[in-house]
């Protein structure tokens, strides 16, 4: 089976958006150990959350909020105030993995839902070694802190959740940095079978159904074939139980109810269900105003439901944010002239891209998209001479995804804009 279509799982999972992993329920704090009670005030008011839950909370508003060095400050007081709980090690992970996409401009669903994504000329992608290891680590401290528990209890349903959820970041990570597809298929069942675990321990551990709803929902989406083979192999799902576990999460999970909506955000538009995308993406925009990636998802959906005049005005607000403009403006540039070829509005396309061009530190990568971008746009224009520029200069330059094979193909044969 080609590893790509499992990998789509993977991939998803999490990066939709800048989610967190989810917390276990509420019952956890009554297991806590000592060292974990340490962070509990003994004369805290009922309802008062403790010390470890208060970090917790303010580290995902803060991964949320795309603010990863503090998220970071408040997942390490976690391993330093609960050094036997796996919660901290594993949110240091996600963060790491989350701020890596971000800077790589991966953390959108645009990424993701294309074919380019999957095209591989290597192994794996080149990452950055200090920060890879630094991850594997935090990863294989999680899982060792789990099996600690599960050996002292192996029904410890919160052990077993934590050690599920660092094999489904592990896939994640693998997936979406490496674009190393093949052991993440390993690690993802292994994180499903445990989540499955989980609810025959537990039926009402509702976050558990997030994996398990992701992972029904993508297998019963590979094409014919792949789904019978899929089943030779012992893999079964099911879409519409798939989206019935995630709308679960979102009305009845403890912690996972917004991870839960970036997933349906994705799943909702791949299946064309664009007001019911929009509206989740309008409440992740609202609760979460200072994530302008939420909002860069908003205003490129608002273009795929057709309305384009709310769309540019959302783009042209974001750029006049000061930290995108210091920060992202490669990116809000890149997708809005992506928005604007779709609509096949072309000659404002190629003035985004150029934008993405233009400024300084704008990811290398995405450059070499916009000149790929441009291209298909001036061919769309009759405007070929200066499509053929924009096509070796994306030959000249790093391959990304599969630029170079499209370039290829597009000096040999222009390009031709789809009718649909």
């Amino acid at each position: 089976m080609r590893v790509e279509l499992i990998s789509v799982m993977i991939a998803a999972a999490l990066t939709f958006g800048s989610t967190c992993v989810t917390e276990p329920k509420a019952s956890f704090q009554q297991q806590l150990t000592s060292s974990e009670r340490k962070g509990e005030r003994k004369n805290d008011p009922p309802g008062e959350p403790s010390e470890f839950d208060r970090l917790r909370i303010e580290g995902f508003d803060a991964v949320y909020n795309l603010d990863y060095k503090t998220a970071r400050e408040r997942f390490l007081q976690m391993t330093k105030l609960a050094p036997d709980h796996p919660a901290g090690y594993l949110y240091l992970a996600n963060n790491l993995w989350l701020e890596t996409l971000y800077l790589s401009r991966r953390l959108t669903t645009s990424v993701y839902t294309g074919g380019s994504f999957y095209s591989q000329d290597a192994n794996e992608d080149k990452v950055d070694q200090k920060r890879d290891h630094e991850f594997s680590d935090l990863i294989k401290q999680a899982v060792a802190v789990s099996k600690a528990r599960l050996l002292q209890n192996p029904k410890d349903v919160d052990a077993l959740y934590y050690e599920a959820s660092a094999l489904g970041i592990r896939a994640a990570y693998g997936s979406s940095v490496k674009r190393g597809f093949s052991r993440g298929i390993g690690d993802a069942n292994d994180s499903v079978k445990i989540q499955r675990e989980v609810i025959k321990l537990d039926p009402n551990y509702v976050d558990a159904y997030l994996s398990i709803g992701l992972y029904e929902y993508v297998i019963d989406s590979l094409p014919f074939g792949w789904r019978l083979l899929a089943r030779f192999a012992g893999l079964k799902g099911s879409k519409s139980k798939g989206i019935e576990h995630l709308e679960l999460v979102v009305s009845r999970g403890k912690y996972g109810a917004d991870d839960s909506r970036v997933v349906l955000l994705g799943i909702y538009s791949k299946e064309d269900k664009r007001e019911r995308a929009l509206e989740i993406i309008s409440n992740l925009t609202t609760h979460y105003p200072r994530n302008y990636i939420f909002g860069l998802e908003r205003a490129s959906m608002l273009y795929r439901n057709g309305q384009s005049d709310e769309g540019a005005r959302s783009f042209a607000e974001l750029l006049k944010d000061d930290r995108v403009t210091a920060q992202v403006a490669d990116l809000m540039n890149y997708q809005w002239g992506e928005a604007l070829s779709r609509k096949q509005e072309y000659e404002t396309a190629i003035a985004r891209f150029k934008e993405v061009q233009r400024w300084p530190k704008s990811n290398a990568g995405l450059v070499s998209l916009a000149h790929l971008r441009m291209g298909e746009a001036l061919d769309a224009l009759g405007k070929r001479d200066e499509a053929m520029a924009e096509y070796q200069m994306v030959l000249k330059r790093e391959n990304v995804f599969d630029s170079h094979k499209l370039a290829t193909q597009y000096v040999k044969k222009p390009y031709v804009p789809s009718k649909s």
